[in-house]
C-alpha cells in the first residue's frame, strides 16, 4: 500500500553539489520546465530519490514561494498511480517534477494533471551522476524540429516497419495513431516531456503488430539495463508470444517481471518510439536509452495515457541499436542513421 508524506524539505548549501549539477538542475527548471516566480511547482519523489529532489527544491525556491514536495513510497514498476492526496496536487500545478524512481508518466494522475494544464516533466530514476551526463544540458529547443517531423510523419502514417541487421522484423498498424511530439522541454499547457529523453513516438493498433525485435541495447529497469546478451521477442497478433535469450537469468527476470503484473495486457506492444537525442548514448538509465540518437524502443504494456486503449499498471521498453524504420513508403532511419 502506497503511503503519501508531505515533508519539509531541508535547505541545502549550494556548496553541497558540484557547481556542474547546479547549472544542469537550473537548465532543467528553466530551459525544460519554464517554471516562472507566479507558478506553482509539484516535486514528487520517493525515498530513493530524496537526495536528487532537494536539489530540484532549492534551486526552485529561488524562482518561486509555491513549490509543494511529496515523498511517497517507492514503486514496484513503472506506470504505477500515486497516492490520491498527492494526484490531487499534481491536478492543482503549473509545472509538476515527477522524480521517483519508477515512471509516472503511463498513470491516469498524470493524464488527469496534463488535462487540467499542468506541465510534467517525468524524470524517473535521476541521480547527481546523470546530472553529469551531457546529454542533460542539451539545447533542446533546437532539436525539436527534427523531434516534429518525425512526429508528423507517424501521425500521418499508417504502417511502421522496423527492421535490423541482428534480425528485427517488425511491422505494425498505426491508423489513425497520433504520434506523440517529446522533445524534452514543456511550454504549454498539459505538455509532456522527459529530459533527457528526446524522442517522437507513435501507440501502435494494439492487435495489429507482428514480427521479431532483437534487443540488443538495453531493457532499462533497474533489474536488468544494459544488456550483456540479446533478448528475442516474437509478437503475434500485438502480444509477446516468446521471449529468448542465451542468459536464463535474464529470461527468468523478464518473465517474472511480465507476470507481476497478472495480466497478458502488460505483453501488448504499447509504443514504437524514436531516440532523437544527439547527445544520449545508451548507459542502462530509461530516460538515456529511450533517447539515444538513432536508436528504436518499443515500449509493452500501458498506452492508455499516450494515445491507444491498453489500460495497465505495467510499462516496459526494451532498446535497441542501429535500426532501419520505414513509415509506409518513406525511409526515415536507415541502419541506425536518422534521415529526416
Amino acid at each position: 500500500m502506497l503511503v503519501q508524506a508531505r515533508i519539509a524539505v531541508p535547505e541545502l548549501d549550494a556548496k553541497e553539489a558540484p557547481q556542474s549539477n547546479q547549472n544542469a538542475v537550473a537548465h532543467l527548471l528553466r530551459h525544460c520546465g519554464g517554471l516562472s516566480a507566479d507558478e506553482t511547482l509539484v516535486i514528487v519523489c520517493d525515498t530513493s530519490t530524496l537526495h536528487i529532489a532537494e536539489l530540484f527544491a532549492e534551486q526552485a525556491r529561488a524562482v518561486t514561494s509555491n513549490v509543494d514536495f511529496h515523498q511517497i513510497a517507492e514503486f514496484s514498476m513503472h506506470g504505477q498511480e500515486p497516492p490520491a492526496a498527492t494526484a490531487a496536487a499534481m491536478r492543482d500545478a503549473d509545472l509538476i517534477l515527477g522524480m521517483t524512481q519508477l515512471s509516472m508518466a503511463h498513470t491516469q494522475a498524470r493524464l488527469a494533471a496534463s488535462n487540467s494544464g499542468a506541465r510534467y516533466l517525468s524524470m524517473p530514476d535521476y541521480d547527481l551522476a546523470l546530472l553529469q551526463n551531457p546529454a542533460v544540458t542539451v539545447d533542446y529547443q533546437t532539436a525539436a524540429p527534427r523531434v516534429r517531423r518525425f512526429a508528423d510523419a507517424l501521425s500521418a502514417g499508417t504502417k511502421v516497419r522496423v527492421t535490423t541487421a541482428s534480425g528485427t522484423d517488425m511491422a505494425m498498424n498505426i491508423t489513425d495513431r497520433t504520434a506523440n511530439f517529446c522533445p524534452g522541454f514543456v511550454d504549454a499547457p498539459g505538455a509532456l516531456g522527459s529530459p533527457p529523453d528526446i524522442e517522437a513516438n507513435v501507440s501502435p493498433v494494439e492487435t495489429d503488430s507482428n514480427g521479431i525485435v532483437v534487443v540488443d541495447g538495453s531493457i532499462p529497469c533497474r533489474e536488468i539495463g544494459l544488456l550483456s546478451a540479446p533478448v528475442t521477442l516474437t509478437v503475434r497478433d500485438g502480444k509477446i508470444c516468446d521471449i529468448a535469450t542465451s542468459d536464463p537469468a535474464l529470461k527468468a527476470c523478464l518473465t517474472g517481471l511480465f507476470e507481476s503484473v497478472g495480466s497478458d495486457n502488460a505483453l501488448i506492444l504499447g509504443e514504437c518510439g524514436i531516440g532523437l537525442n544527439p547527445a544520449a548514448e545508451l548507459t542502462g538509465n530509461m530516460l538515456t536509452d529511450e533517447g539515444a540518437f538513432g536508436c528504436v524502443h518499443f515500449g509493452f504494456g500501458s498506452n492508455a495515457t499516450v494515445g491507444g486503449t491498453n489500460d495497465v499498471p505495467f510499462h516496459l521498453d526494451f532498446v535497441f541499436r542501429q535500426p532501419t524504420l520505414t513509415v509506409d513508403d518513406e525511409t526515415l532511419i536507415d541502419r541506425g542513421d536518422v534521415l529526416l
